[in-house]
């Protein structure tokens, strides 16, 4: 699993980073146990010198301090209890662990559909297409998959393989409820590598850039409203 007993955690919660919260609390905690079924037992947590009992159901950002470096993913509360004079939770692991460096901003797992292209120097620095064309749609434009998405970039999937720093366009759609977001946002490419066993699919990850507070607040405003629909479909609310 990559994480064993004894290693430190640090908790965050899953809302305010979503939000991207300045002033995140960030919980400090310890694994006891590694149980069956994908679960931790963990110490309760301690913020600013205190014991805090975490309500059962809420979601956390883990970061893992172990031997191989910072490993992340993300947990919910599943019970909570005393064994003698220790208070402890169980906590559930959602997906996988990732090794990760500090991240400004929370990325969530999707499937969308996208479109991609690569740009000249001069597009990206006018804005204004190569080749005259009446609408942008008119352009040659990749199908791509976004597989992750956050604030501050994307993971996609395409068929193009492209050199790292390379600027491309990313044109995608965000819907949830009554939100409806068009997005077509310039970035860099982070890194460019073709996925095991299927040679012709490149992974990407990209950095958005040149991007508006206001586009960026509306990828926020997305994922945070997507977390919450999933929540309550978890409970049974819809």
């Amino acid at each position: 699993m990559g994480i064993s007993v004894g290693n430190k955690i640090e908790l965050v919660m899953l809302d305010d980073i979503i939000r991207n919260e300045k002033n995140k609390k960030v919980y400090v905690s310890k694994i006891f146990d590694i149980l069956q079924g994908n679960k931790l037992q963990i110490a309760m947590p301690i913020y600013e010198g205190k014991i805090v009992p975490l309500s059962v159901s809420d979601k956390y950002s883990a970061c893992f301090y172990t031997d191989k470096g910072l490993m992340q993913c993300n947990v919910i509360v599943t019970a909570r209890y005393k064994e003698g004079h220790m208070f402890f939770l169980e906590v559930l692991i959602l997906g996988q662990l990732e090794k990760v460096q500090r991240r400004q901003f929370y990325r969530y797992i999707c499937k969308l559909g996208a479109k991609v292209r690569v740009v000249s120097d001069e597009e990206y620095e006018t804005g204004v297409p190569d080749v005259e064309v009446i609408s942008e749609d008119d352009l040659e434009w990749n199908d791509a998959k976004i597989l992750d998405i956050s604030g501050g970039g994307a993971k996609i999937y395409q068929r193009q393989f492209l050199d790292k720093n390379e600027i491309v366009k990313l044109k995608f759609i965000l819907a949830v409820d009554d939100f409806t977001f068009r997005f077509s946002l310039f970035a860099r490419v982070l890194s460019s590598v073709h996925v095991q066993n299927h040679s012709e699919i490149v992974e990407q990850r990209l950095e958005f850039m040149k991007i508006t507070k206001e586009e960026r607040d509306n990828i926020i405003k997305y994922i945070f409203e997507s977390e919450r629909r999933n929540r309550a479909k978890e409970m049974g609310m819809i």
